[in-house]
């Protein structure tokens, strides 16, 4: 029997709230750089004439006066944390754009703790909510034109509130994020023990694709796969790439992968398609542009994207005008959710599109041929009218290619199965919590076996951003 008619089992869930990520910077307090003249490991930017410092026991000391010294290049979709142990004065980051600078600090003093945030003219007072204390591990998550605040309590992270910046808004611009930098700044009596930037994995993920080669063969290379997720943060997003050990729940950040279309901007389009054409020796990328006119977007490059960060450059499809008819190859607004495969038997390259039905206005999934991997499709059909179609993916078998994708907001967990026989619907033991589910289906040799995984998410609301979505849940066939 297909693998993909039987059941698929549960095999293990996860919350993912920023407790994973890359690492991008920290300070180090192993040596003492204050006194070292054969290095500048953190460079002074500023220090008042009465400024005493100090490291010993892996942490770093302001005893009297005012430093702040740069401890790495500032990203603009970076997680900055600190923990300090004491504090009789002023502590934080530093944010500095070329011409302007942002600050956020804990203040601490006769009138008790608070966080105070000062950009130009702009100043606001934080008051620590209840759990958040001076010892507290504290986070601000930079998003183009806004801080996100988070503190940690027990090991998981706990949203303050988000200041929102328009000096910062260009923040994502190449040409300034790659000359600004975040400072530590301390002022009076303080001790602190960490300071680290990473880009981290957000309130919650979603939109998880396999890295694939051309054909829609998995990449699994030294029992790991790849795929890609998207990272929703407080409000907005930005697409990940993480390594997984199928069957089990080792899984790594390993990459990010963010989008210019021409103008400089880094952006973080998302539920992106990545495949390594083997044929052609490049890298090709179907993405979904959501902060530029929400249409698809496509690229190739040569480097890898699953490791570090790095940026694609990619080509908006041309938009559609009111009078196009759904079936035609151009951007219509809302599309999304794209994925690509080569059909060698026929030597041709399929793409299918998430669009809004022109006649029913819910999403179904269109689907074209060409001989080019981006350009001149044809139309050549669609999806089985329904309630939603969404998270659609290729997937080769048996010589065959099917097209799995999640369906309808209302039922729990509705899943399409489409092959040349028609379409049918999966089953699953302890459905997610998917409405509207993903269709990410993961075929795999591992020893003498193959194995069949589903992975896919719930939409619990990580935050007041409305897709902020949620959880992982992984199922075996």
């Amino acid at each position: 029997m297909n693998p993909l008619y039987t059941e698929f089992k549960r095999k293990f869930s996860i919350s993912m709230y920023k407790n994973m990520g890359i690492s991008l910077g920290e300070m180090n307090f192993l040596k003492d750089f204050v006194n070292d003249m054969r290095g500048d490991l953190y460079p002074i930017v500023k220090k008042s004439d009465n400024c005493v410092e100090r490291i010993g026991e892996n942490r770093y000391y302001l005893l009297e006066g005012c430093a702040e010294r740069v401890f790495c290049q500032l990203f603009p979709f970076a997680t900055y944390e600190m923990n300090v142990e004491k504090v009789c004065g002023e502590v934080g980051f530093v944010f500095r754009l070329p011409g302007v600078s942002a600050s956020i600090t804990m203040v601490c003093g006769e009138d008790g703790a608070y966080l105070s945030y000062q950009c130009a003219e702009h100043t606001e007072k934080i008051e620590l909510p209840t759990g958040f204390t001076k010892n507290s591990p504290w986070l601000v998550t930079l998003r183009p034109g806004c801080f996100d605040i988070y503190y940690r309590q027990n090991g998981g992270a706990n949203y303050v509130t988000t200041i929102d910046e328009p000096l910062f808004a260009e923040s994502n611009r190449y040409a300034t994020f790659q000359d600004s930098y975040v400072s530590l700044f301390a002022s009076g009596e303080v001790c602190v023990i960490r300071v680290t930037a990473c880009l981290d994995n957000g309130v919650s993920i979603a939109d998880f694709r396999t890295v694939r080669y051309e054909d829609g063969t998995v990449i699994y290379e030294n029992g790991k796969i790849y795929f890609t997720a998207s990272i929703r943060t407080h409000a907005g997003n930005y697409q990940a790439i993480f390594s997984w050990v199928p069957g089990t729940m080792q899984l790594e950040m390993t990459g990010a992968l963010f989008f210019d279309h021409g103008d400089g901007f880094w952006r973080g389009y998302i539920a992106s398609i990545i495949l390594y054409n083997r044929m052609a020796k490049k890298w090709y990328v179907w993405t979904s542009s959501f902060e530029h006119a929400h249409i698809l977007a496509y690229g190739q490059f040569d480097g890898d994207p699953r490791f570090g960060v790095n940026v694609a450059d990619v080509t908006i499809m041309e938009k559609a005008g009111e009078d196009a008819a759904d079936t035609e190859f151009l951007g219509f607004f809302r599309d999304e959710d794209p994925d690509l495969i080569y059909d060698t038997e026929n030597d041709r390259w399929l793409l299918a599109i998430c669009r809004i039905d022109k006649k029913t206005k819910k999403y179904v999934y269109i689907f074209f041929e060409s001989k080019d991997p981006f350009e001149n499709f044809r139309y050549i059909g669609r999806g089985v009218e329904g309630a939603s179609e969404t998270g659609g993916s290729f997937l080769r078998m048996n010589g065959e290619i099917f097209f799995v994708c999640g369906n309808s907001f209302e039922r729990r967990s509705e899943y399409r199965i489409y092959s040349k026989d028609g379409m049918r619907e999966a089953k699953f033991r302890y459905p997610d919590g998917g409405f509207r589910g993903w269709g990410c289906v993961i075929l795999v040799s591992m020893g003498a076996r193959e194995r069949y995984f589903w992975l896919t998410f719930d939409r619990h609301n990580g935050s007041s951003y409305n897709w902020s979505y949620g959880n992982l849940y992984c199922f075996e066939a």
